[in-house]
């Protein structure tokens, strides 16, 4: 092959010296073989060694070296390259290399003649404490399992090992992706996407990635039914097609035309050979690494996107005749995808027969297995007036109902609101696609424009009452923002006065279930039919319709259930919602349900492995707004404000961002508190004033929780007392009839703000030790630590008898609330709340009586300041979380009780000691668990 399949992320090493290579993936990788290669450069009298790397194009073998001359430059080891495919450089002189020592030659498979020989003189006689990298693309060898050839008679005392580099996991590549596009331009689905035409394959995924980057629809530009292959793969694949046999040619080219994994016989039916002749085109196209086994008698591209190389140089006639091969081979079989029939025969020019499968298409129950695919028909189908209604109908009613209960991309209700202007559509099917299209359009995807549809299909659907309840029903749903509870109550009892006339079971049930949820979701006290207690269980040998409708209001309830501190009925209504039917027919339900478990971990305090699961289904249909408040949440404990900057939206964007209100709440209570930490007096009370706006408009009184403790604190920060006290008694009001447990100890804890700022400190403690105790009997251990941190301050600040007697407790409990604050903080890994509450200890408890303290207290005990050299004292690793997180020097300062000037001298030697380059690189306090 005469093209280098290298990027920037496979840099060249100068002789001698290592390089930062891009390691970009997402994620910190573990460096493979790094235990052979530090015992093989332990000293010169090791014995040598001898690695085998071996990978296709662009699975990152340079990276790789890289990584490994970094380790034995930190090792006290050399490392020479050479690279004999680049350049007429011959072999380096290793005579006055001194062990230990790392050769890398690289690219064996493009090394010109005498190369292999060299090395195999150097390796029969390699000495002591050397290692000799090789690495090579085993189908470009002669023999692809003998790099250095048939019999290279090695020493005995050589130690070999070979490493294998192939494609990436999923995950790898939604990382990258997320880390490449940001949150807002990334999805769980575009890196799957992605990852499909890549094949794992690390580089094709970077290069694609360096397109989407500069492109603003990056969804859209890999849902296309061609995606332009990158220019480095398709040299790639030029040069190998270049060394391919006629016969394998045509079975690549027939693979590229059939997609998938496809059997031997469909292969050479296609490309027109015989058995023999296919059979042994087959194995000589498996050998070049294009095309592999995918399972027994089943193949395809390594690369998929590859076959749109393959494709794209050929004449037009040549490609046309494969598509037609393809589609005569396609309905020769018992199960015929009428679908891929139907894009074979449009590609093929055959117009009469594309229309005829495309009607077949309708009329199958499996054409929407690839939803994709039936995308791509819709689309190619628009505007045909040859195309019967009943058709057109049929695909679009199918695609409709399976975007719903699955996970339906931006395309699929883009092909929607065109095919609604089809004029050859029936009103009652217009009707039912625009229902199913601003549902997904609301639910799915977060675009407000789906209540306006939903509403307009409302007034369309009036010959189907079983179609109307279903939108009266979902414009009921208290969750969104777009409307406020009045409102929801008025669709609700259109709901069920439809429901009511109908007298069909499944409508009435509908109709109930969503009473249940506004139940649930504003902590009605009185009991209403539909809760989901009196609910039955969601079965797979009921009706679909039911199960849906039942699954629904479960899955609605338990995200109330959270966001209301009711902890435990919301665990016991996700387990109900998971039933093998939600697996099987509506995984964005399922995905709903794992975004809500996210957030009922983040309550309970079992933050272990938290973050990174959320930030796994940062991108996710159905998890993305879960996943992004729980980040938000840890950065914020953890001192990550670079990374809460990042995820927070705009205050006019939030409605956006988070469509579903209690989200929208919680989110601002963040920003609220970020801006008070921050002594942004002017942001806070923006925030504050914004959210209070909304909460008024929406009427749901217990989601103010989320918000309200730190609203409080951001109007008293900016001296406005008197909104504070009248939005505390609002927010009183607004709880009469309406109860949770979180809102509660947030209306407690409203008081207590108000109290301290009075300087009635014993009242104010009081008043926080209740809300640390709602919490308690919650199971919600970081909301209970906040509570006892504040309660520790005021009785710390008052220390009065009148104060201890007020609480029945003894002159240590403030000390011990806030103790325990800190511990909780601490077992949480809230580095950022135990800093504070450490410094608050320091600031305010007694000499000698903390016993958080202890260890400070013995450090400064007539020993003086104990010498940490180069290792960061206790104090510097406080600092460097800080820092590393975002903070400034003054609200460093601020949390830790030290002046601005003290934190920039800790922040220099922190930099000096750890060589760090910025302040996002300093040692945290935290692992990312």
């Amino acid at each position: 092959m005469s093209t280098n399949f290298r990027s920037a992320a496979e840099p060249a090493l100068p002789p001698g010296g290592a390089v930062a290579g891009d390691d970009r993936s997402g994620l910190f990788q573990p460096l493979p073989g790094a235990a052979f290669l530090r015992a093989s450069l332990a000293g010169a009298e090791c014995r040598p060694a001898l690695v085998l790397l071996e990978g296709g194009a662009g699975t990152g073998k340079t990276t790789l070296t890289a990584r490994w001359a970094r380790a034995a430059a930190d090792w006290d080891a050399r490392t020479l390259r050479h690279t004999p495919a680049v350049g007429s450089t011959g072999p380096p002189d290793l005579t006055a290399v001194e062990a230990p020592a790392l050769l890398v030659v690289e690219d064996i498979h493009r090394a010109p003649d005498g190369t292999v020989p060299w090395l195999r003189a150097w390796l029969r006689e390699a000495r002591p404490g050397f290692v000799t990298v090789v690495s090579y693309r085993p189908a470009e060898l002669p023999h692809p399992a003998c790099p250095l050839g048939l019999d290279p008679e090695l020493p005995p005392a050589l130690r070999i090992r070979r490493e294998r580099l192939g494609p990436w996991e999923r995950d790898r590549t939604r990382a990258l992706a997320l880390e490449v596009l940001g949150p807002e331009r990334s999805s769980e689905r575009l890196a799957d996407r992605l990852h499909l035409l890549a094949g794992g394959n690390p580089q094709t995924v970077r290069d694609l990635l360096d397109v989407l980057a500069e492109t603003t629809g990056a969804a859209a530009a890999l849902q296309d039914e061609e995606v332009e292959p990158t220019v480095r793969l398709t040299q790639h694949v030029a040069a190998r097609m270049a060394s391919l046999g006629e016969d394998a040619t045509a079975l690549v080219r027939a693979a590229a035309v059939l997609g998938g994994g496809s059997r031997e016989r469909d292969l050479r039916r296609v490309a027109g050979l015989g058995r023999s002749a296919g059979g042994a085109g087959l194995v000589r196209a498996l050998r070049s690494g294009l095309l592999e086994e995918r399972a027994p008698d089943r193949y395809g591209f390594t690369i998929p996107l590859a076959a749109s190389a393959v494709l794209a140089p050929l004449p037009g006639p040549i490609r046309c005749s494969l598509h037609r091969r393809a589609a005569d081979v396609l309905t020769r079989g018992g199960e015929v995808s009428w679908v891929a029939v139907a894009h074979h025969e449009r590609l093929g020019g055959r117009e009469g027969a594309w229309l005829r499968a495309a009607e077949r298409a309708a009329d199958d129950p499996n054409a929407l297995a690839d939803p994709g695919a039936a995308v791509s028909l819709l689309r190619s189908l628009l505007g045909r007036p040859d195309l019967s209604a009943r058709a057109a109908g049929r695909l679009a009613l199918g695609l409709t109902r399976n975007a719903l209960l699955t996970l339906p991309s931006a395309g699929t209700v883009d092909v929607l609101g065109q095919i609604l202007v089809l004029s050859q559509l029936a009103d009652e099917v217009r009707g039912e696609i625009r229902l199913e299209r601003g549902l997904v359009l609301n639910s799915q995807l977060c675009r407000s424009e789906g209540k306006a549809e939903t509403e307009r299909a409302v007034s369309e659907l009036r010959s189907r009452p079983d179609l109307r309840v279903r939108a009266l029903a979902a414009l009921a749903n208290p969750l969104s923002a777009v409307y406020g509870l009045d409102a929801n109550l008025h669709w609700w009892e259109r709901a069920r006065a439809t429901a009511e006339a109908s007298g069909d079971p499944m409508d009435l049930l509908a109709a109930r279930a969503v009473r249940g949820t506004i139940a649930v979701a504003c902590g009605e006290r009185r009991r209403v039919p539909g809760r989901p207690g009196r609910l039955p269980d969601p079965d797979g040998g009921l009706d679909s319709r039911r199960n849906e409708y039942l699954t629904r209001a479960l899955s609605n309830a338990a995200c109330c259930a959270v966001f209301n501190g009711d902890l435990r009925q919301a665990a016991v209504l996700l387990r109900r919602s998971a039933t093998p039917w939600a697996a099987a027919a509506a995984p964005f339900i399922t995905q709903c349900d794992r975004g809500t478990e996210l957030l009922l971990r983040l309550e309970r305090g079992e933050w272990s492995g938290l973050g990174r699961e959320s930030r796994g289904l940062l991108s996710g249909v159905g998890t993305q707004v879960d996943a992004r408040l729980v980040l938000l949440h840890l950065g914020l404990a953890r001192g990550a404000w670079e990374d809460c900057v990042t995820l927070q939206p705009g205050l006019e964007d939030m409605p956006r961002v988070f469509s579903q209100f209690p989200y929208e709440v919680s989110a601002a209570g963040i920003r609220i508190r970020m801006a008070v930490a921050r002594q942004n007096t002017a942001e806070a009370v923006a925030a504050a004033d914004r959210i209070w706006h909304r909460l008024r408009a929406k009427g749901v009184w217990v989601w103010a929780g989320h918000a309200a403790p730190w609203a409080v604190e951001a109007w008293l920060l900016a001296g406005g007392e008197d909104t504070a006290r009248a939005a505390v008694a609002e927010f009183a009001s607004g709880l009469r009839a309406h109860h949770s447990r979180t809102a509660g100890a947030a209306l407690l804890r409203c008081r207590a703000l108000l109290a301290e700022h009075a300087g009635e400190h014993p009242e104010a403690r009081v008043l926080f030790g209740r809300a640390s105790l709602v919490h308690e009997r919650t199971g919600a251990p970081y909301r209970r630590a906040l509570d006892l941190e504040a309660a520790g301050r005021c009785g710390l600040v008052a220390r009065s008898p009148a104060a201890e007697a007020g609480t029945g407790g003894s002159a240590n409990r403030p000390l011990r609330d806030l103790e325990e604050a800190l511990r909780v903080f601490e077992s949480l890994g809230a580095s950022w709340d135990a800093l504070r509450a450490r410094g608050t200890l320091r600031e305010l408890a007694p000499p000698g009586n903390s016993r958080a303290l202890a260890g400070d207290a013995a450090d400064a005990k007539g020993r003086g300041r104990p010498a940490y050299g180069d290792v960061l004292s206790p104090r510097e690793q406080e600092v460097a979380a800080l820092a590393a997180g975002g903070l400034t020097n003054r609200e460093i300062a601020g949390a830790l009780h030290l002046s601005p000037r003290t934190v920039e001298q800790h922040v220099y030697r922190i930099m000096r000691k750890t060589h760090a380059v910025s302040r996002r690189h300093l040692p945290t306090s935290h692992a990312d668990s």
